[in-house]
């Protein structure tokens, strides 16, 4: 039997603690490899820091800032695979002190920064995250990097496989985007290309997607859970019934309340679910949501983690029949202060996936709950 464990990843420097998260992700050095998690954090330095494991043990690696810059913002975390055979490679988005993008990722031999500006005349405001494209299964992976500028407008930095471009999305009709919420992709079958959804909240605390039918993109409104205003975004995954069904978005949000609901497709039209609170909890922030998966051919399944008014962690999970709330507490002798990344890793390609949640503690330093086998 498995059971949650908590470790202390410490801080990238015994000098230099953890202010935010930037983005995780996992490698995999081969198809058949297991995958490896790289958490990127911004220090108090105002850089980049990635807290790595190579497979054996977990380091702390320096990956400084853009040159005459500090870090700001968070954009988010990729990894790009250039074939279905090649080594996933790292991206990770953040917003410098000139607010402009940048990017820092692994060329397979070396990191570099990559300064991608903002849009003429604008300044990067926020980061809503990032996803990758594929035309086909057999493509390579290009990056989209969602973001929100001054003029409370969506915009795309993409790489469309020889060039990145910038593309105003532009905001829903009589609206502005005041928030950012999540990104994810969908695919309508497994031999088909990704289609982007990005969702952000507009001025009247209410949800809105911009996303890809296949030739154009699309402005949708999603509302707001029956009577309740929209606060702020948990996390946004898609759900699979079974490694052959349609991809369906799972768009989980914090009410003014001070609870959890989701926004999901059924496959055929869009619901607003009530998931609540940990029993006698306020949700204050957010960690992350993820999929899990008990094997390679199972129904993918949501966590959605967060952040109680008692500074501990909690998850809110479906089991494959019902909703459940789980107290994954706090490290000995410590509180969450402030949210992370969540991730699931896989030990090879016929295990069970397992969740990994990462906080930043009181003492600034990074933490993981995590979900270990026997």
């Amino acid at each position: 039997m498995g059971s949650w464990q908590w470790n202390d990843q410490q801080k990238p420097t015994s000098t230099v603690g953890v202010r935010a998260s930037m983005g995780a992700v996992t490698m995999k050095d081969d198809p058949q490899a297991a995958q490896r998690p790289y958490v990127f954090v911004r220090g108090l330095d105002s850089k980049l820091h990635v807290n790595w494991w190579d497979g054996k043990a977990w380091h702390w690696s320096a990956q400084g800032a853009p040159s005459g810059h500090g870090i700001i913002e968070k954009v988010g975390a990729v990894t790009v695979q250039d074939g279905p055979n090649a080594v996933q490679r790292p991206y990770a988005f953040v917003i410098g002190d000139d607010s402009k993008l940048y990017v820092n990722w692994w060329d397979g031999s070396k990191w570099n920064w990559s300064d991608q500006g903002a849009p003429s005349g604008r300044l990067v405001r926020e980061g809503v995250g990032v996803v990758t494209v594929q035309d086909n299964p057999s493509a390579p992976q290009r990056p989209y990097a969602f973001v929100l500028t001054d003029d409370f407008r969506l915009w795309i930095n993409w790489w469309d496989g020889s060039k990145w471009n910038w593309s105003d999305q532009g905001a829903p009709p009589s609206r502005t985007v005041s928030r950012p919420l999540g990104v994810t992709t969908m695919r309508d079958n497994p031999n088909a290309f990704t289609r982007p959804y990005a969702f952000v909240i507009t001025d009247d605390s209410q949800v809105w997607v911009n996303w890809w039918d296949g030739s154009q993109w699309n402005w949708s409104s999603q509302g707001t859970p029956s009577g309740q205003p929209v606060k702020k975004g948990a996390g946004v995954v898609s759900v699979r019934d079974n490694p052959n069904a349609v991809e369906r978005p799972y768009v989980f949000v914090q009410g003014y309340d001070s609870q959890l609901y989701v926004n999901w497709w059924d496959g055929s039209k869009w619901n607003w679910s009530s998931q609540g609170a940990p029993s006698g909890r306020r949700i204050l922030d957010s960690v992350g949501t993820v999929t899990m998966k008990d094997d390679p051919n199972a129904f993918t399944r949501p966590y959605a983690f967060v952040i109680g008014d008692d500074s501990k962690l909690y998850v809110n999970w479906w089991d494959g029949g019902k909703w459940n709330w789980a107290a994954q507490g706090a490290p000995a002798g410590r509180v969450v202060e402030r949210p992370g990344e969540a991730i699931t890793v896989q030990d090879n390609q016929n295990a069970a996936q397992r969740p990994y949640a990462f906080v930043i503690t009181d003492d600034s330093d990074l933490q993981v709950n995590w979900w270990s086998l026997p």
